[in-house]
């Protein structure tokens, strides 16, 4: 793809990234503190319903007291022999002013005497309407009544004449559309009356009553949001205070969603305008920054390819300065390249050497070595550089000899001072077997010191521990390097072995603090010799491993094979230090006694 239409398509990409996120991101917040403040207007709605309804209960209940203060009532229920119809015409007259809905007087029985509704109707037995019973039992009671496919909020009142109860009276008014479009007009939302899934006020547009009753059973089933008429609304459902029947008797509230989120769909609209022009006008700016940038550019690419078929000859850039900078730059590229090239086969000789290096240090190590009294099992991971690390067993006629050592540094140099000791100890060893170790170092310190120090100019040494053992668990060490681990069969706990000597190639004379220690292992004790690339080893935030993290192997494994503890030695390390700063070598050693 040419330059100027990669500019193209990536300048229309972020602009589109751009609007996509900004609406995204518009769309969540809106949507978001939309849902919640309709959930909170609907909490509202529900207060503000549950307040009016209780208003409501007041009214009537003040209604009833007053009305039963009447005195033309009390003659009129007290009276016995009074005729039916003069018992309606005082019903009719004191309900007219109040407008009630529900007015009807009972005798102290609980039985019908007048109703404003029907007029012919007397003699039913109200008594076990809640509302009757506790207004002739206890003198006041407020409630819900169903009647006529209507929800009516009524009290009752006891009549009493002189001081004997001769009836109660009912008084409501109907749970209607007034009401309901009171609670609307302050929640801004929809209340809908429902008795066993019927609506019984009205509804909010285009909503049918079999999506109520649907929408009613969501809610109850734990639903927050419905969709009515093809609308989504929030919704809540409470009883109705007071009513006691038995129909299933709801306030519905209902606040649209999408009417809440109307103006951010008008914002969407516009933001979609405002970005389709400035797309076009971004794209009008990018064909001339395209044009502008594209003809240098190309003339650069062109000079590039002249670079890769080796013509360095430079070339004069022309364009903006970031241009005429990039330019320049590749002229000097240009001129480095010879040398980057002549350094690139000088590291990869270097490379090559410290591969050799490393397959001789490998190479020289013992294998398969058998020593009578001894389990014997050893190994060496090397690092990305020659470590210098050295380990050797060499079997004679009474027992063998081990040296294990680390020479400083990494590289060639380290690999030269390593493979100079292992020849040195090899050769002494094996042309005296019966020396003692600090006689085969004295002799071995004054090689190494004139190999390192006058032959290579080098400042190198070695650490090194020279063992010579015996089958009946006797060992002579010369030396200095790590302290040896012990673990001693008889008690099961581990010790710390110190190597007293000195450093190979500090010095050429050591006699002064070149001197033996004997060590003594009884049948089933381990010896484990190590270098610090074990010890040292550290983790991803920088923690060695040290000598707690190789006793604790060594204490869990301590009855196991000498190669199972090296190899339980060597997984934890590994575990610890995936990658190897330093070589790592382990030597695990047990001995056997033959009298045991």
């Amino acid at each position: 793809m040419k330059l100027r239409t990669t500019i193209l398509v990536w300048v229309l990409l972020l602009v589109g990234a751009i609007v996509a996120a900004t609406i995204g991101t518009l769309a969540i917040v809106f949507d978001r503190n939309t849902r919640q403040r309709v959930a909170e207007d609907v909490e509202r709605a529900k207060a503000v319903t549950l307040d009016l309804h209780a208003a409501q209960d007041r009214l009537n209940a003040k209604e009833c007291q007053v009305l039963a203060e009447e005195p033309r009532l009390r003659a009129v229920v007290a009276t016995t022999d009074i005729a039916h119809d003069t018992v309606v015409d005082a019903v009719a007259s004191l309900a007219k002013p109040i407008d009630a809905g529900v007015f009807l007087l009972v005798d102290a029985e609980g039985k019908l005497s007048a109703d404003r509704a029907d007029p012919a109707a007397q003699g039913f037995d109200l008594s076990d309407r809640p509302v009757v019973e506790k207004a002739l039992v206890d003198g006041a009671m407020t409630g819900v009544w169903l009647a006529d496919g209507k929800a009516f909020g009524v009290a009752g009142c006891r009549l009493d004449f002189g001081a004997r109860t001769v009836g109660a009276l009912v008084v409501g008014h109907a749970i209607d559309n007034a009401f309901t479009n009171t609670i609307a007009r302050q929640t801004g939302g929809y209340l809908v009356v429902v008795a066993d899934g019927a609506p019984l006020t009205g509804m909010p547009p285009d909503v049918t009553a079999a999506e109520i009753e649907h929408g009613l059973a969501e809610v109850e089933g734990g639903s927050q949001e419905v969709a009515l008429g093809g609308t989504n609304w929030f919704a809540s459902a409470i009883p109705l205070p007071g009513y006691t029947g038995k129909a299933h008797v709801r306030y519905l509230l209902l606040r649209s969603i999408d009417e809440a989120l109307a103006p951010f769909h008008r914002i969407v609209r516009i933001l979609l305008i405002i970005a389709g022009a400035g797309a076009l006008a971004t794209l009008l700016v990018a064909l001339g920054l395209a044009r502008l940038l594209a003809r240098p550019i190309v003339r650069l690419v062109a000079h590039t390819r002249a670079i890769a078929r080796g013509e360095l000859t430079p070339a004069p850039a022309h364009g903006p300065t970031e241009v005429l900078e990039l330019g320049t730059a590749m002229d000097a590229m240009a001129k480095e390249l010879d040398a980057s090239r002549a350094r690139l086969t000088e590291q990869q000789r270097l490379a090559r050497e410290l591969e050799i290096a490393a397959k001789i240090q490998t190479s020289i190590l013992p294998r398969d070595v058998a020593v009578a009294g001894l389990e014997v099992a050893a190994k060496m991971l090397t690092a990305s550089e020659v470590g210098g690390d050295y380990y050797d067993i060499l079997p004679v006629a009474d027992g063998c000899w081990l040296a294990v050592g680390d020479a400083s540094g990494h590289g060639l140099t380290s690999g030269l001072v390593m493979m100079m000791v292992q020849t040195g100890v090899a050769t002494l060893v094996r042309s005296q077997p019966d020396a003692n170790p600090r006689d085969v170092l004295r002799v071995l310190n004054r090689v190494v010191f004139e190999n390192v120090h006058e032959r290579l100019e080098a400042d190198r040494h070695m650490t090194l521990s020279l063992l010579r053992y015996w089958p009946d668990g006797r060992f002579v060490v010369a030396g200095a390097h790590m302290d040896a681990i012990v673990w001693r069969t008889a008690t099961r706990e581990v010790e710390l072995l110190g190597t007293p000597g000195t450093f190979l190639a500090i010095t050429d004379d050591i006699d002064q603090v070149n001197v033996d220690r004997e060590w003594r292992l009884e049948d089933g004790d381990l010896l484990v010799l190590l270098t610090d690339g074990v010890t040292e080893a550290e983790n991803a935030a920088g923690k060695p491993l040290g000598y707690e993290g190789a006793l604790a192997v060594i204490e869990a494994h301590a009855d196991a094979s000498a190669t199972a503890i090296r190899d339980a030695l060597f997984a934890r390390l590994t575990e610890h230090s995936p990658t190897l700063a330093d070589d790592a070598t382990i030597l695990v050693l047990r001995y056997r006694s033959s009298r045991a």
